[in-house]
């Protein structure tokens, strides 16, 4: 039985890896070739008269080891087997034909071979002499070395021949392939551009000061390194002249590392005169001097600013209260899931507006770095600053902002600093900025079954609608034969879903001039009952503006308006169904 099965095996084995010869016609015989398998040649060595070539493959990976150790192009390797395992030769001149010709061999472009190929395969080592072409010129000589006689086959598979060593070198700049990195260097000549480190996910900047990274530059300064190519292969030598190509010290030196250990470093030296267009690169993992082009190299020559963390904050997340210090200090936190005013009044406030308010400073970028050292606040008018912000995370706090006076005379930078960082900062003059008061930030929802009077004046005309039994009536004022009940609960539902940009009124005499609110001579006022934070709400409404109309809105007692804009089919609707005759 074991017999049997042995030889099941063996038969089995060699039915499925032997590759069949094939039969190659001459004029004056045939002859029995048998092609190669590309997937289990091992080596490639390619010898001219001045040039030995040799790629090995070692851990599924391809590599050159003779000129000198060094990463290839994989598919350039893997194209030459392929077309090795498809090559199959036209004819066949057998060797007393060869022997006839006045000079043998030689007449064929065989004594010397213009080139050896000399593959390694399971069966050993299986060796091509190249020759020349054929008279027609689309075919060239070849002879197998064990085999008589002279093929020919299709000179395509001499363009897959590299003319040098070069042609199959790697011309990847850069390759950390999939290795994890958390130290990347930039110099410029001995003086360190940046250093920066990744730790626990976040990068931060080490030398030449201390602060925060912008890790997307850093990885992206990174990845784009790793898509430069050599333009050509200058030296292998490990001692140069590096004086002479600018390397002493270099104009640019870049490093990928782990810890204290250099996975990459670059070195960037001067251009080359007889490239124009091109730099000077020595790779000391391969200790080896590259050319490489110039304007992509470019990306090195950016400023440590650029790789600085332009966000002030970033993600705010989790945020529950709000602190805004100066004039008309507030506070907004969190009661229960729904946003409130606390201080100096309580009122609700609306999500979106709240919201709004921490995404701002969550978005706020740096517009200028102004300075990392600062020994006196009083020139940024930090010493007192116009304006702060407390975000809070429970009782941690999770950001804390400082704004002084106008950075430069546009007016559209103020200088701002953490209170978690030594330097200040110059942000652009945002809306956050313009937050004057907290009713900003009120909210007018709520429930159209909670309001139970409605007061319209137009033009010194005075209507009231008053809710009887569920119905509204008009209580007050002429009667109006259209007004229907439906009506009045749409148009209170529409108004107590409205939203508008807010601005706080400051000067009531010049908005209503500005607004032409006395020739409307419009006004509303909506009285709830059981609705929490909200009892009465006034609007007064202006001319057009873009389409919409001005509305200056009050709420119960609180001294400051609101300046909002309602949307003219809203107005429109509204007039239609209470306005006065």
């Amino acid at each position: 039985m074991l017999f049997l099965v042995a030889a099941g095996l063996a038969a089995y084995v060699f039915l499925t890896h032997r590759r069949e010869g094939v039969e190659v016609r001459g004029g004056a015989g045939t002859s029995r070739y048998e092609p190669v398998d590309p997937a289990g040649v091992t080596s490639v060595e390619l010898i001219r008269s001045n040039s030995v070539l040799r790629v090995e493959l070692t851990n599924a990976a391809w590599r050159m080891r003779i000129p000198v150790d060094y990463p290839v192009q994989a598919a350039s390797v893997e194209r030459l087997l392929g077309l090795v395992g498809k090559w199959v030769p036209a004819s066949f001149v057998t060797a007393a034909q060869v022997a006839a010709q006045p000079d043998a061999l030689k007449a064929f472009g065989l004594e010397p071979p213009a080139a050896t190929l000399a593959l390694q395969t399971p069966g050993g080592p299986v060796i091509f002499r190249i020759g020349g072409f054929t008279p027609v010129r689309s075919h060239f000589y070849f002879q197998r070395v064990g085999s008589e006689g002279v093929y020919t086959a299709d000179a395509a598979l001499l363009v897959a021949l590299p003319s040098t060593p070069d042609d199959w070198r790697d011309r990847t700049l850069l390759d950390l392939g999939r290795r994890p990195y958390d130290r990347v260097t930039l110099a410029s000549r001995g003086r360190t551009v940046f250093e920066a480190v990744r730790d626990g996910g976040r990068w931060r900047l080490r030398q030449p000061l201390s602060a925060r990274a912008d890790g997307e530059r850093i990885e992206a300064l990174v990845s784009q390194l790793q898509t430069l190519r050599v333009s050509a292969f200058v030296s292998d030598a490990a001692v140069i002249d590096r004086a002479a190509f600018g390397l002493q010290p270099a104009e640019l030196e870049f490093a990928v590392g782990v810890g204290t250990n250099d996975l990459a470093r670059l070195q960037v030296g001067t251009m080359a005169t007889n490239a124009p267009g091109e730099r000077f690169v020595r790779r000391l993992s391969h200790t080896n001097l590259v050319r490489v082009s110039a304007a992509e190299l470019s990306v090195l020559e950016r400023p440590m600013e650029d790789y600085r963390d332009p966000r002030l904050f970033g993600a705010l997340e989790g945020v529950t209260s709000v602190e805004v210090r100066g004039s008309n200090s507030f506070r907004l936190g969190l009661v229960g899931t729904n946003w409130s005013v606390t201080e100096p009044r309580a009122f609700p406030a609306e999500a979106s507006a709240a919201e709004f308010l921490i995404s701002q400073l969550a978005t706020l970028e740096i517009a200028q770095f102004v300075n990392d050292v600062v020994p006196d606040l009083a020139p940024y008018g930090l010493d007192r600053p116009t304006r702060e912000f407390v975000l809070s995370r429970g009782t941690n706090v999770a950001a804390h902002l400082q704004v002084g006076r106008i950075a430069e005379p546009r007016g559209t930078l103020l200088f701002a600093r953490r209170m978690d960082e030594p330097g200040v900062y110059a942000v652009p003059r945002t809306v956050l900025f313009n937050l004057d008061s907290p009713v900003q930030l009120r909210s007018w929802r709520f429930d159209p079954t909670n309001a139970v009077r409605v007061t319209v004046v137009n033009s010194g005309k005075k209507r009231v609608y008053a809710r009887e039994g569920g119905v509204w009536k008009i209580a007050e004022g002429s009667p109006f034969a259209e007004f229907v009940s439906d009506a009045m609960e749409e148009i209170l539902f529409r108004i107590s879903s409205w939203d508008s940009m807010r601005y706080a009124v400051t000067d009531e005499a010049a908005l209503l001039k500005v607004g032409r609110f006395p020739e409307v001579a419009h006004e509303m006022e909506i009285q709830l009952s059981g609705q929490a934070g909200l009892q009465t709400m006034r609007l007064k409404f202006g001319g057009t503006i873009a389409g919409n109309r001005y509305v200056l809105a009050r709420f119960d007692e609180d001294p400051t308006g609101l300046r909002l804009e309602m949307p003219g089919e809203l107005y429109v609707q509204l007039i239609r169904f209470l306005g006065l005759p």
